[in-house]
């Protein structure tokens, strides 16, 4: 009680050392009076007790203070007298040794508070460490995870291979870094000889990654590749120290375990790549190749949606809104354009006689022929069964008739080759012109179908035009 006084009043510690201090002259006045020392003991103990709780240095020196100063008073007694006071100076020193006491258990008691304040702040500081590295990995993942959402959601919104190609190697250059080298991304596109290609910064010849031992390596293992130095590297010494790719890194595009592509980074520099950066480089060539493959997926959905799935040619519904256009340009420009229709003559006397695969085959190589003579901007669809049509844009009515008869002969003299036999076939077709026959679509499809079947009629294997303006 008396210490927490003390260590809230300090005005109070300094005043009860200063009554210390004057208890020994009181006391001296007192024995030179009495000459007798248990009123020395008597005046003496009571400060003693209040010293105690002093503090360590203050209240040792106040005790050892009146303990001399008893000693002193002592002496001048008689020699009876000092026998007398040495059990009181015994009990004087009594609360020195509790004291003593004392102090040594607060001391043991402070140093187990301060071991036990170490092993705490110790394991404060581990903790600490251990938060900041947490903190620090999820702070990177976060910032992975982001890069990858926005990576992921940028690829998915290109639906267009070409278009895609571009925003791959923009954002790969970005995020890898263009001071590094070049990035070359190369993929085979269905039905497609030449692959698409794309570069960051522009090159040539980018195809030919493909091709090169990189490109093979990949394509064999179907894994990714890291090259930290060329010349260094066994795996690639016929590349020879005149390589200007002294080192890269390159990951497959895959789509349901087959190696579509190829994502590559290449410099210059040694030492340019390292494992982490080819592991991020992989889960941006697995984005490319998933995106890749949508669009490709996309492509095809609508290929299927406008194309027939057995001749790869246009269906009549995308034929009919081509046919409209042409006449909205018609009526913007005034060109003319044509239209044919073709019919195979005696078609199902040959899938009565071979089988209906027999007739798909022979339909599939009609439509590759027909294709072979249109132009790029012709318009060929299947127009139902063995019906095919074709929009001649800019061509006037003799001309149209020119084409009709060349694809008729070409029909002619080929050779249909089926599983069973080789056949040869011929086609009736008729002919219209816009504006010559008709202003509308329906009106030249009746007009061109009408001399089909007049061609028909009058014998078949034969090129008729439409009559006059319906």
């Amino acid at each position: 009680m008396l210490q927490r006084y003390l260590d809230r009043y300090p005005g109070l510690r300094w005043i009860l050392i200063l009554l210390s201090l004057a208890v020994f002259p009181v006391i001296d006045a007192t024995v030179s009076l009495t000459e007798h020392s248990v009123w020395l003991a008597l005046a003496v103990l009571p400060p003693l007790g209040a010293v105690l709780w002093l503090g360590p240095v203050v209240g040792s020196g106040l005790i050892i203070f009146a303990c001399l100063f008893f000693l002193l008073e002592s002496l001048r007694l008689s020699e009876a007298g000092i026998l007398w006071n040495i059990p009181i100076l015994l009990l004087m020193l009594f609360p020195i040794f509790l004291f003593i006491r004392r102090r040594e258990r607060e001391e043991s008691l402070h140093r187990e508070d301060m071991s036990l304040l170490e092993e705490h702040l110790t394991l404060t500081r581990e903790h600490y460490k251990t938060d900041l590295v947490i903190n620090i990995s999820n702070q990177k993942k976060f910032q992975k995870y982001f890069l990858l959402n926005r990576i992921s959601r940028i690829f998915g919104s290109q639906l267009e291979l070409d278009k895609l190609a571009e925003v791959i190697m923009r954002e790969v250059q970005e995020i890898m870094g263009p001071e590094r080298g070049r990035y070359l991304l190369a993929y085979n596109q269905p039905k497609k000889e030449v692959p698409l290609t794309s570069s960051a910064p522009e090159a040539e010849n980018t195809g030919t990654i493909l091709e090169d031992q990189f490109g093979l390596w990949i394509f064999q293992r179907r894994t990714t590749l890291l090259v930290s130095d060329t010349h260094n590297d066994f795996r690639f010494q016929s590349l020879g120290t005149d390589s200007m790719i002294r080192s890269l890194m390159a990951a497959p595009l895959l789509s349901e375990g087959r190696v579509n592509g190829v994502l590559r980074a290449e410099s210059p520099w040694p030492l340019m790549f390292n494992t982490d950066d080819l592991r991020l480089f992989t889960l941006l060539a697995d984005l490319a190749g998933a995106a890749a493959e949508n669009a490709r997926l996309y492509k095809r959905a609508r290929e299927l949606a406008i194309t027939d799935g057995l001749t790869g040619l246009y269906l009549r519904r995308f034929f009919n809104q081509r046919l409209e256009d042409e006449f909205n340009r018609f009526r913007e420009s005034g060109l003319a354009f044509s239209l044919i229709i073709l019919d195979i003559d005696h078609f199902k006397r040959i899938n009565d006689r071979l089988g209906h695969p027999a007739g798909d085959q022979i339909l599939i190589q009609l439509a590759r022929t027909l294709e072979s003579e249109a132009r790029v901007a012709d318009i060929l669809c299947r127009f139902g069964g063995e019906e095919f049509a074709m929009i001649l844009p800019n061509t006037n009515l003799p001309g149209g008739e020119a084409v009709a008869e060349r694809l008729r002969a070409k029909i002619e003299e080929q050779i249909f080759w089926t599983r069973q036999e080789k056949v040869r076939i011929t086609v009736s077709v008729g002919v219209g012109e816009c504006p010559a026959h008709a202003l509308q679509a329906k009106q030249l499809i009746k007009i061109s179908d009408t001399a089909l079947y007049q061609a028909k009629r009058n014998g078949r294997n034969r090129v008729l035009v439409g009559g006059g303006l319906a």
